[in-house]
């Protein structure tokens, strides 16, 4: 028991030291896409990963980010969350109302635009744009252009150019 949490705490030590790598040090972004295979994401082919993305430390096996797929820069995806402990002492109620562990899977072709922020157990469709600054607490649909706090599908793309929700 005791080695496979020695085992797990290094672990965890290289992905982090690789995840802060990945967001500091200046690189291409295919070489941002290798760093984060190295710490366990599920990344597809031709995904551009621009800078300051930080993904999951603690789970990053559980996100699944498809081929096609441009991550702009300053995104945070994450799919793990708890309160700090402090407040899970002295409420414990908080703690069984807050803390999840969910995987987030971004579909083929997908577009993330820049300061977007990806909670736990979400998943973006296929071709969609996610606008500058979102926060996605809630699945987005494929083929559409979502935007806001919560992030919200506001334009379908269809046959049509101009067709709307």
């Amino acid at each position: 028991m005791e080695e496979k949490d020695l085992i797990s705490l290094a672990k965890a030590m290289v992905g982090r030291y690789i995840q802060m790598f990945a967001l500091y040090v200046p690189m291409t972004p295919s070489m941002r896409v290798k760093c984060q295979r190295a710490r366990g994401v599920n990344i597809g082919r031709n995904v551009f990963i621009g800078f300051e993305v930080y993904i999951d430390p603690v789970h990053p096996h559980m996100i699944t980010i498809e081929d096609d797929v441009a991550l702009s820069g300053k995104n945070l995806i994450l799919v793990h969350t708890s309160p700090p402990s402090y407040l899970s002492e002295s409420h414990p109620q908080l703690s069984r109302l807050f803390t999840k562990t969910l995987p987030v899977t971004i579909k083929r072709g997908a577009w993330i635009s820049v300061g977007v922020t990806i909670l736990p157990g979400v998943t973006i469709g296929e071709n969609s744009i996610v606008t500058a600054g979102s926060i996605v607490s809630k699945d987005i649909p494929s083929n559409c252009i979502a935007r806001g706090n919560p992030a919200e599908a506001v334009f379908r793309f269809n046959k049509k150019p101009d067709s709307k929700l």
